[in-house]
């Protein structure tokens, strides 16, 4: 029996009439209609065991698309922000993860305290899935800062007499110090879980980031400090598991291409599952700059172990 593991950052997933982060962006009735039909047929085609969709605002017209196509059992560990001010505009999305078959010890990552870091941009959700034929396997689901620039000057007004610039670069570095805040305090949950229950596991998501980037690196890197670990607490870009010699991007900015999506599992998750070869597919022909909000600006990374 095969499994596949896919990862898709569905942009902006909210049903009219609500909108998503300003209140004049909300879809036309034949846009939902659009990127519903795009999504079903996606996923008709790809497949699915598990999939771990980023940026949900509408959760039940979701699960309305995802049931019928087998994945039943989905779970989730937040809920889509709303503003104070419009109970019709979404400022916050979160992650979910579906599934074919039951999931269970669903919960929420908490940061350990030394980091000192913010509150996570999104909430990471934890669980794991009851397959038939390989049992339990861990799943992790996250979406991590954006490279947007953090809007420090709220929570520090000396700085609002800085060139806005200036303020704008800072802002950025405090992104890229939160992404990396976050992203660690994922593999810490990781170790810590597998130290007490040693389980195949599946990272997967939108990294905001290259993790060749040396502040990622230690999720998909082999390095010095990983040689001592159990072989199911290595972690290692599934990419590198497969054939594969050329990578496509998962994510365009204006014409310039870069991999931001992944799914990371322990370097020896084929043996873990007695499966003997891994495929890496990347489906991107949706994506149009001119249609970003009707499908999605991210093309979606999928995994077939058999």
């Amino acid at each position: 029996m095969s499994l596949t593991v896919t990862t898709l950052n569905l942009c902006n997933f909210c049903a009219p009439p609500y909108s998503f982060y300003d209140f004049e962006t909300t879809y036309a009735t034949a846009q939902w209609q659009q990127k519903q039909t795009w999504l079903t047929q996606l996923l008709e085609l790809v497949k699915s065991d598990i999939i771990c969709f980023q940026e949900v605002f509408s959760i039940q017209e979701l699960n309305d698309i995802i049931a019928p196509l087998g994945l039943s059992h989905f779970a989730y560990c937040d809920e889509p922000a709303i503003d104070t001010n419009n109970p019709y505009l979404y400022k916050r999305p979160i992650v979910l993860m579906a599934s074919r078959y039951p999931l269970v010890n669903i919960r929420r990552i908490t940061h350990p305290s030394f980091l000192n870091m913010a509150p996570l941009s999104r909430e990471v959700i934890n669980c794991e899935v009851i397959h038939p034929e390989y049992g339990h396997i861990r799943l992790y689901g996250t979406h991590l800062k954006s490279k947007r620039a953090t809007d420090f000057v709220l929570d520090h007004p000396e700085y609002q007499s800085l060139p806005q610039a200036s303020i704008q670069h800072i802002g950025r570095l405090l992104s890229d110090k939160q992404r990396s805040d976050e992203a660690m305090a994922l593999y810490i949950d990781f170790m810590t879980q597998q130290a007490s229950q040693p389980l195949p596991t599946f990272i997967m998501g939108d990294f905001n980031q290259q993790a060749i980037q040396s502040n990622l690196a230690f999720f998909t890197e082999h390095t010095e400090s990983k040689e001592t670990l159990e072989s199911d607490a290595k972690l290692l870009d599934s990419f590198y598991l497969s054939t594969l010699q050329t990578r496509k991007p998962t994510h365009y900015f204006y014409g310039n291409g870069s991999v931001l999506d992944y799914i990371v599992c322990p370097e020896s998750i084929l043996s873990q599952l007695n499966l003997n070869e891994l495929t890496f597919n990347v489906l991107d022909d949706h994506i149009s700059q001119d249609e970003i909000n009707m499908t999605t600006d991210h093309a979606l990374v999928s995994i077939t172990l058999s």
